[in-house]
């Protein structure tokens, strides 16, 4: 049974006057048994979160390239209603509460400012606050200018541990966001959103994802993104390519299609989409390896980063968390080079052994050499040398200040 099933379920739906019957949004409450999700292990070289906590099933921008509409998100519901029917965890606050205090602060990936349903209940803001008192550090991923909002909840977040933004941004032409997210919040409010953010002293960058293929993967898209996130006081622009599985690839296809029918085909070449068989999850490994090296390329012009930085709390365990952030980078940076899956994995068991260890590289390099480090599990001898470089680095010996 699923952690998030739901122990009761309003028999009332309410429904938004505005919109139009053919569209007509209706909100479901119900309780949940759990509000926190714990993640195996943190989400790096991403958004580096540990925990995730969402009031919201379901979102009125109904984007059709958005993999939530199906899989396991929706718990099993019909992906028709994926923008139509929000269902609404009415005690997520109270055990947000509940749960945060019982875990050690880490990054957790909280909120959700969809509207209208974010107006009506305002259960993020709420949860923000619980955010704020635990003293935990904070990391959201937003479509939806209406965070500006809670900016004083950000603010004192921030000033007490951390917080992370990131604001999706698919391309910035109003033809390909007419096409696949008509719904969404308008983009130069997205960016005006950022501007206040980044004002505000806040750490905000873009998640270039899912990047449009063959109308939308063309340098002059990608670099009219990069240069926004500048212009409006972003730090770094993550990248990634468009994913096809299941209900959500026949959607994405089909607002191709309507976009102009050749690509659609070019679509089912690029994910070797047989009429009578499914689509390849992603595109060639060479495609998405082209794609993150002219992202890497152009956020260097424009004096952005490609990766979004690590916070790191003070501690003693510092130390750790900087040589697993390396460790993490580099199976980004041998995804791109497209090494073996085999040299790639390497690193990543050996970045979630450094993050997760109780004792500090530091003291086991000091006490024992590259023999103590190659005593971890995962560590050989060619990474526990890379390690030992670092740690010969003054900058990582000390550890220093969170980021």
């Amino acid at each position: 049974m699923l952690w998030e099933q739901a122990l009761q379920v309003s028999k009332t739906r309410r429904t938004c006057p505005k919109e139009s019957a053919a569209m007509r949004l209706e909100f479901q409450e119900y309780k949940v048994r759990k509000i926190v999700n714990v993640h195996k292990h943190v989400d790096g070289p991403w958004f580096w979160d540990k925990y995730s906590a969402h009031p919201y099933l379901g979102c009125r921008s109904g984007c059709e390239f958005c993999y939530e509409r199906g899989g396991a998100y929706l718990r099993g519901r019909n992906p028709d209603t994926f923008d139509t029917l929000i269902q609404v965890k009415t005690n997520a606050v109270e055990l947000l509460r509940k749960e945060l205090s019982r875990l050690k602060p880490d990054v957790i990936c909280c909120g959700d400012w969809q509207q209208p349903v974010e107006d009506r209940y305002q259960l993020s803001r709420q949860m923000l606050e619980i955010v704020r008192d635990l003293g935990f550090p904070l990391f959201i991923v937003e479509r939806s200018p209406l965070l500006t909002r809670d900016l004083d909840l950000l603010v004192e977040i921030n000033q007490r541990a951390w917080v992370g933004v990131v604001f999706s941004i698919s391309n910035l032409n109003p033809a390909l966001k007419q096409a696949f997210e008509p719904r969404s919040p308008g983009v130069k409010r997205r960016l005006q959103a950022m501007a206040s953010l980044a004002g505000a002293g806040i750490l905000v960058g873009t998640s270039l994802m899912p990047i449009i293929p063959v109308v939308g993967d063309d340098e002059t898209h990608l670099e009219d993104v990069v240069r926004a996130t500048k212009d409006h006081g972003g730090s770094f622009v993550l990248s990634g390519g468009l994913t096809m599985a299941g209900v959500q690839a026949e959607r994405t296809l089909a607002a191709a299609r309507r976009l102009d029918p050749a690509l659609a085909e070019q679509w089912r070449d690029l994910y070797n989409w047989q009429a009578d068989g499914k689509p390849n999850y992603g595109p060639p490994r060479a495609y998405n390896a082209r794609l993150g090296l002219l992202v890497r390329e152009l956020c260097a012009c424009h004096n952005l980063r490609d990766r979004m930085p690590r916070y790191i709390s003070s501690g003693p365990l510092v130390v750790n968390k900087r040589i697993a952030e390396r460790l993490f980078l580099k199976t980004y940076d041998l995804d791109l080079e497209m090494a073996r899956d085999y040299r790639i994995w390497a690193y990543r068991k050996a970045a979630w052994t450094v993050d997760e260890w109780s004792q500090s590289l530091a003291d086991i390099y000091a006490a024992r050499g590259e023999a103590g480090l190659r005593e971890l599990p995962g560590i050989g001898r060619s990474i526990a040398r890379e390690i030992a470089g670092w740690l010969d680095e003054e900058k990582i010996v000390k550890g220093g200040d969170s980021q």
